[in-house]
């Protein structure tokens, strides 16, 4: 009796040690994925993050041979969303794509309900969004040297505005501010579009945003384009210059975008997930699309992610604290 007890135990015990292997197994990069992948937008739908998002899990669906469903949870500055994907189960297939106010979030509320950069990790960057600095053609600067120059004589009018108190705008900004040595007195508003008229009519001294977004009003001749915070020119703006080339190399940088798992998802879905993403951010149609989006196409491994957003954390918590910023 007590034999065939301990043989009874011993087969148990093989069956589920069986039984947790054929789990693993399933984890594992060969068998990965096996169900619908949920990708969390945090923002609304319809926005550049949201458009771009739905091109790149369109293709990385196909690469996988497997259905990706885009969720949009906005709120809070892309913090709701992210709390979602933060606490869901890290098996891969709950991911989330985050712009630059992921790394910026942490110097701005004090009270967070997560960690973003130690609850969640990175997967794949899809590209560099550079910022572009316009002012008003009313007036007088026509460069970037001359609006400096402005600025410093005119305090009192070096208004800049942004979509929002702690965006990358706003960041970016009182960056500027610092590095050139003026004042500039900053004007949130909820959104870029309300803020258009008061820069077209010269209220509002200038703006840092996205490329596509001022560049037609740079052509109507509302606005004049001075800078670029891409790292070298950029093609739909061939003509403006850098903010290195104009001596303000601490001004490379800007926005950028890609996508984020829970931290405890394994390695290997991750690099399998990394290196399917490389093959999509290289793909000509989507590379172009990226272009015109005013995204500078990156991709990457993990870790590089990782590291990058590390940088980019200390970066911006040095500007919000010196610039004394807080948001609740």
């Amino acid at each position: 009796m007590k034999l065939r007890f301990k043989t009874l135990v011993c087969s148990v015990a093989a069956v589920l040690a069986s039984l947790a292997g054929v789990a693993a197994k399933a984890q594992g990069p060969d068998t990965y994925p096996s169900k619908p992948i949920r990708v969390v937008v945090p923002y609304t739908p319809g926005g550049v993050s949201d458009t771009v998002t739905r091109l790149m899990m369109k293709h990385l669906g196909e690469r996988l041979n497997n259905p990706i469903v885009v969720d949009n949870q906005s709120g809070a500055n892309g913090q709701i969303g992210s709390a979602a994907v933060a606490r869901s189960a890290p098996d891969g297939y709950t991911l989330l794509v985050v712009v630059a106010a992921h790394a910026i979030n942490p110097s701005l509320y004090p009270k967070m309900t997560y960690a973003p950069l130690q609850d969640l990790t990175g997967v794949s960057m899809f590209g560099h969004i550079p910022l572009l600095f316009v002012s008003s053609a009313q007036l007088p600067p026509t460069t970037l040297k001359e609006f400096v120059t402005w600025a410093k004589a005119n305090p009192k009018n070096a208004m800049i505005a942004s979509s929002g108190s702690g965006s990358g705008a706003h960041l970016a900004a009182e960056l500027f501010a610092d590095t050139a040595g003026m004042s500039m007195v900053h004007i949130p508003y909820k959104g870029i579009a309300p803020a258009l008229p008061d820069l077209f009519s010269g209220q509002i001294a200038g703006i840092f945003d996205s490329v596509q977004t001022m560049m037609p009003h740079v052509k109507a001749g509302k606005l004049r384009a001075l800078a670029m915070t891409s790292a070298k020119r950029w093609p739909a703006a061939p003509d403006v210059p850098t903010m290195a080339e104009q001596g303000y190399p601490e001004m490379t940088g800007g926005s950028w975008i890609g996508l984020l798992a829970p931290a405890k998802v394994p390695q290997p879905i991750l690099e399998k997930l990394s290196a399917e993403m490389q093959k999509v951010v290289d793909t000509p149609e989507v590379h172009e699309k990226l272009i015109g989006y005013g995204i500078d196409p990156v991709g990457g491994k993990p870790a590089q992610f990782n590291e990058f957003m590390g940088r980019e954390a200390k970066r911006w918590a040095a500007v919000v604290q010196k610039a004394g910023i807080k948001l609740e």
